[in-house]
């Protein structure tokens, strides 16, 4: 409890903090704005086309699909006035229940317990010429303590009508697996949205984004049927050669794809009533990494990837709620880390699964819960102490017994205080470890258990 008032009373503080900061865009405007630049160039609010930021709608999916173009209120403009540009800042304060316990606070868990400015970002969003359009985020994070560009999606969209019905095409390219995706329910769109400054699971999958984050440049072509089917086939490279160095420019790289890296993007939807949405799909991804990303010579590993995916949405009127459920299979081929004694098996698998649920009140207040649960092989060599997925004893991120099971949940309450306007966001997060790194108790050896790394994080999150 004590914990918690202490959060609360930081938390007013950089609430406070960042009202000032964006006082000036706050009194200029009588609009709600999510990334405000969309809304300037459509002249609608937010709630067009999200539920509450950054979940889509129907629609919102409609406009990242045809290339972010849509609208013409930049028209009139001129230079520097007609780009389409928008900011975010968010502070933010996480508190670990226990970072000493068989744990190295300063290097587990450096920014934590401690206020932070969390996020400064810049955001290119909208069109920018004829029928290309981009959405781009070049920021500083607090977390990690670097300036790097985040989320990039440039695309070239048009359409055209094919047995009476519309289809939309397009060619998209991005520097994340997932960031041009229109659902949230994989990788970079997931619930909770936004990182806090705690523990994260060791081992996800390559279609859970993180392993590929800011790595790789990912070129797609896709169509959208009668705003119902939806198929995308494209190529990832590695990120860090030629044309793709600046979607991934202050970002090391940490995993290196050998040469293209096939994947495929399935799903239908179905809208009714004017509010109702649902859509099913699945996705699938291969790709040869290199052990070491500062040796791209010699034997890959092979990782192989399927998920399937759902979600459901009520979208207007007073009461907004949605469903979401992923379900994932990733194979890995040693063929390099095994003979090479980095792993103890030839092979392992890497099952995920998210499911969250999410409840608004007249986008003001509202929240979600939600769990996650990693599970696969054992493999001492690869996720244990002693292999290139290890950490020492000594560290919360440590692995005693080889198994990458990890599990939890999320729960988060949030508040949108300012009236008519949606583009502040505060909120409270906990999240609860039932399992970590294959084990609820003395999981590194070290003593620490699972619940160690439950966390409380209060943060507050502007766009203008």
């Amino acid at each position: 409890m004590k914990k918690i008032k202490t959060i609360y009373r930081r938390f007013i503080i950089a609430f406070v903090a960042i009202l000032i900061s964006g006082a000036s865009w706050l009194l200029a405007s009588d609009e709600a704005y999510a990334i405000p630049s969309f809304a300037r160039q459509t002249g609608m609010q937010c709630s067009a086309c999200h539920t509450v930021f950054p979940e889509l709608t129907p629609f919102g999916r409609q406009f990242k699909l045809r290339g972010y173009t849509l609208g013409a209120g930049f028209a009139d403009k001129q230079f520097p006035y007609n780009l389409p540009l928008a900011a975010r800042l968010q502070f933010g304060e996480t508190s670990v229940k226990d970072r000493y316990k068989g744990a190295n606070p300063a290097a587990d868990f450096p920014q934590s317990n401690k206020p932070i400015v969390q996020l400064l970002g810049l955001y290119y969003g909208g069109k920018i010429a004829g029928k290309v359009g981009a959405f781009a985020q070049y920021n500083y994070d607090g977390i990690e303590k670097k300036w790097a560009a985040e989320m990039i999606d440039v695309r070239y969209a048009d359409s055209l009508m094919a047995g009476n019905k519309e289809l939309i095409y397009g060619v998209s390219v991005s520097n994340s697996p997932s960031m041009e995706d229109v659902w949230n329910t994989s990788g970079m769109w997931v619930f909770p949205y936004t990182s806090d400054a705690g523990i994260m699971p060791m081992q996800t999958s390559l279609l859970d984004m993180m392993p590929l984050a800011n790595q790789v440049g990912n070129v797609g072509v896709y169509g959208f049927y009668d705003s119902q089917l939806y198929v995308e086939f494209g190529f990832m490279h590695n990120g860090k050669n030629g044309v793709f160095r600046p979607l991934n420019v202050g970002t090391p790289l940490a995993t290196a794809i050998s040469g293209n890296a096939p994947h495929l993007r399935l799903a239908w939807e179905k809208d009714w009533g004017d509010s109702n949405s649902f859509m099913i799909g699945g996705n699938a991804l291969r790709a040869n990494i290199y052990p070491d990303p500062t040796n791209l010579n010699g034997p890959t590993d092979r990782y192989t990837d399927a998920m399937v995916d759902t979600q459901f949405q009520h979208y207007d009127g007073d009461h907004l709620y949605s469903l979401l459920a992923s379900y994932g299979h990733e194979k890995r081929d040693w063929t390099a880390s095994f003979p090479a004694m980095n792993a103890s098996n030839s092979s392992d698998n890497l099952d995920t699964f998210r499911v969250d649920g999410h409840y608004w009140y007249q986008r003001k207040i509202g929240g979600g819960i939600g769990y996650f649960d990693y599970r696969g092989s054992t493999d001492k060599m690869a996720y244990g102490m002693g292999g290139m997925g290890g950490m020492g004893a000594a560290s919360a991120m440590g692995n005693a017994n080889g198994s990458p099971d990890t599990s939890g949940w999320i729960g988060e309450v949030d508040w949108l205080p300012l009236e008519n306007r949606e583009n502040l966001k505060l909120g409270l997060r906990y999240t609860v470890y039932t399992k970590y790194n294959g084990a609820s108790t003395n999981y590194n050896g070290a003593g620490r258990n699972a619940s160690d790394n439950n966390s409380v994080y209060a943060y507050a999150w502007l766009m203008f």
